[in-house]
């Protein structure tokens, strides 16, 4: 009887402790997003959470406008975020048709040919794409110093497509081996090539393994910070990641208070949306995605 009673009265009290921990982590993650919102549109925005006096749009024109924004206190440094803006489109852009396109005939291969070595290639693969990037970061360096891949966004856009896919190649392979041979076959009796059989027949039907990788593609390269710090010197040809970063090693201040926070909030802003919209646009392929199989109508 006892027992009963007490664990009547522990079980409400273990409740409310956990609701108390997710409503601290709730507000824990929530907190920087709010203060993040309102300073974007808050003309005299800091690195307090505050209130806005009023609403405006001024930051995200100083953004697409391509002027100079320089630092709060007198910082002298400009920086000139529609560029960066520019040149993470372009990498991310050049990173996604890389990884689409190789993967897609990488996978393909893998899934249909067999030859001798194809489980040591493949297992070759994974290890690559689990490698951590910064233990392959000197090789690539000097490659990348031979090639003339230094100081360029073309080059910049190369290293990442090529760090991100190994692990592509092993996605879309579990797609086209989820495809029947069947579709192929039937498709050659029709007289359609191979070329034509894999682009009229096999691609279509893998559109969700391809929406997928291009979505992680598109993720990867977009918020690539590491290749980007190492590869790049030239302050027009940062990405955004990097660009936020080199506002606080130029305008240090004390707690970041020579740092004009209203334009960089609004570019996180813009930042975060083209991940958002991308997901969007993918998310039913997503839905079809069960454990890299996928249903073939």
């Amino acid at each position: 009887m006892a027992k009963d009673i007490l664990k009547k009265i522990a079980e409400p009290s273990l409740q409310v402790v956990g609701y108390v921990v997710l409503a601290v982590m709730f507000l824990y993650i929530l907190t920087p997003l709010v203060w993040m919102f309102l300073t974007a549109f808050n003309p005299e925005g800091g690195p307090f959470l505050e209130l806005p006096k009023e609403f405006t749009l001024d930051n995200f024109i100083m953004i697409f406008t391509g002027g100079p924004i320089k630092g709060r206190a007198g910082a002298a440094h400009p920086f000139y975020m529609s560029r960066w803006i520019q040149n993470s489109l372009f990498i991310a852009s050049v990173a996604l048709l890389l990884v689409v396109t190789m993967a897609s005939m990488a996978a393909y291969s893998l899934s249909r040919l067999d030859f001798p070595g194809k489980s040591l290639l493949m297992t070759f693969i994974l290890l690559i794409g689990f490698m951590p990037s910064m233990a392959k970061i000197l090789p690539l360096f000097k490659l990348c110093l031979m090639f003339g891949f230094v100081d360029n966004l073309f080059g910049v856009a190369v290293v990442i497509a090529s760090s991100i896919l190994p692990t592509q190649i092993w996605i879309l392979k579990g797609f086209f081996d989820s495809i029947p041979r069947e579709l192929e076959e039937q498709a050659w009796v029709c007289g359609c090539g191979w070329f034509t059989t894999l682009m009229r027949v096999v691609l279509p039907v893998a559109g969700p393994g391809i929406a997928v990788v291009a979505l992680l593609s598109f993720l990867g390269a977009w918020g690539s910070f590491t290749i980007p710090l190492i590869l790049i010197r030239s302050e027009d040809l940062y990405p955004i990641s990097l660009g936020i970063a080199s506002v606080f090693v130029h305008n240090p201040g004390e707690i970041g208070l020579a740092v004009d926070y209203g334009p960089l909030c609004a570019l996180s802003i813009v930042y975060a949306i083209p991940s958002l919209v991308i997901y969007y646009l993918t998310r039913k392929y997503l839905m079809q995605v069960r454990l890299g199989k996928m249903e073939v109508r």
